[in-house]
């Protein structure tokens, strides 16, 4: 997928991944509960300013 929209549709494709997202699911991964905590709050926060960029962008594009 990020192939096609990156390199075939020349898409400026930001992805955001998180890691540790079994944790709370997978009973061996529960020692890593503040680490998930913190890693999912870091992308939350980065897809919130990637999407505010997007907003941005838009709206200058669009000359408003």
């Amino acid at each position: 997928m990020r192939r096609i929209l990156a390199d075939v549709w020349h898409l400026d494709l930001r992805v955001v991944e998180a890691e540790f997202t079994l944790v709370g699911v997978n009973p061996a991964l529960d020692q890593f509960k503040g680490l998930a905590r913190q890693l999912r709050e870091e992308a939350e926060g980065q897809a919130r300013r990637y999407g505010r960029e997007l907003g941005t962008a838009v709206t200058s594009a669009m000359g408003t």
